[in-house]
């Protein structure tokens, strides 16, 4: 099958040398999923990526992102070039889409596209008209939960997405509000790949890690005054991320040795510092829109590590590791302190055969060659 993938992404390679442009690095959550949802696609189908990347000219030290194609195994990346300029960018946008019609022949082609970011869904509509192939929009949020976003732009976005032939969807909820017309759909609520990682680390000792956004409302700051109030030296507590106030966090943590801030670092690293971890932690706290249309793919990723996973409570992931994750009643002080202290009372092997049984379920949901399997068998239906 021949997919033709529309959306902000990058091969992994590419991408650490596209954030080192930044002066604050982009939230790479979107990055991490489509790229691991392409390379799961790309085991059994010829995929074409048309990657159309995000750029800030008050962030990125380069003034225009050039067009550029990269062959790797079974995908082909098709990086278009990018105005650094804000009203020039768009119609550069439209200009590179009609040099990559011209420079592909897309018969039998099905689209695959990112729902959430306009110039991605606006780019798929047009191009599958044009040829006439099939559209499926890839649904991973709804856009009223990306911060600073309007109703318009939630409404824009749900209205570009109309024109899609089916859906893949992380949540029921997520399918519906995209999916008005009851089109055929898909619901995947995560893409996991298990590599292997270098555990060498020079830490001595055990520590909790927690990585993800640094936003006062993911539960940064209540994971570390829960993390103060165990008072335990024996323990560390170390933290990475992205967005959020960095001198904020630096001096809420500066009288204690015991808390290491990271800064953002790239995702390699970050499963290093998972898997040496004795306890991963995923602060998120509890919301009725968060629950209905996200799924925390920090905590799924969490469960390949083969160590504890602790989490705020989520109904969807609940129905289906309700045993092998520690799950916090909120993401109240009390409660993250309650699930840290209940993980650290349990024994190496109670530990072991938690986190064990974590994973083989995790590899069985959400592996790429699951995910591949699932996906490839709905796209026949178009």
């Amino acid at each position: 099958m021949k997919i033709l993938y529309i959306t902000t992404a990058m091969d992994k390679n590419d991408y650490k040398d596209y954030v080192t442009c930044w002066s604050r690095f982009p939230n790479p959550s979107n990055q991490n999923f489509h790229n691991k949802l392409i390379r799961s696609l790309s085991l059994t189908n010829e995929v074409l990526v048309l990657s159309i990347r995000p750029f800030s000219k008050k962030l990125c030290n380069v003034k225009q992102l050039n067009r550029e194609i990269k062959v790797v195994d079974n995908i082909t990346w098709n990086y278009i070039a990018i105005k650094g300029n804000k009203f020039l960018r768009y119609a550069k946008v439209s200009s590179e889409i009609k040099a990559f019609l011209k420079n592909n022949n897309l018969k039998d082609y099905i689209i695959l596209s990112d729902t959430i970011n306009p110039l991605c869904i606006k780019s798929a509509t047009y191009i599958s008209k044009k040829k006439n192939i099939p559209l499926i929009g890839i649904c991973t949020d709804s856009p009223s939960n990306i911060a600073g976003t309007s109703r318009s732009y939630t409404m824009y976005l749900i209205k570009k997405s109309n024109k899609c032939n089916g859906y893949i969807a992380l949540t029921e909820e997520l399918k519906e509000l995209f999916n008005e017309n009851e089109k055929p759909s898909l619901i995947i609520e995560g893409v996991i790949e298990n590599k292997e990682v270098d555990e060498t680390m020079n830490i001595k000792k055990p520590y909790i890690f927690f990585g993800g956004a640094l936003l006062e409302r993911y539960g940064v700051y209540s994971l570390i005054e829960a993390y103060k109030q165990l008072n335990n030296n024996d323990i560390d507590l170390y933290i990475a991320g992205h967005s959020g106030n960095f001198d904020k966090i630096k001096n809420v943590i500066k009288d204690n040795n015991n808390i290491h801030f990271l800064g953002t670092i790239d995702v390699d690293e970050v499963l290093k510092y998972e898997k040496g971890a004795l306890i991963n932690i995923n602060p998120r706290p509890y919301s009725e829109d968060l629950d209905r249309f996200s799924i925390p793919s920090k905590t799924i990723e969490y469960l390949l590590s083969e160590n504890l996973t602790i989490s705020v409570r989520n109904t969807k992931l609940q129905q289906y590791f309700m045993d092998e994750i520690i799950w916090a009643k909120s993401s109240e002080v009390k409660d993250l302190k309650e699930a840290i202290e209940k993980a650290l009372k349990m024994s190496e092997e109670e530990r072991k055969t938690l986190s064990k049984k974590a994973k083989e379920k995790a590899l069985n949901l959400y592996s790429l060659n699951k995910v591949n399997l699932k996906i490839s068998k709905f796209l026949t239906l178009f």
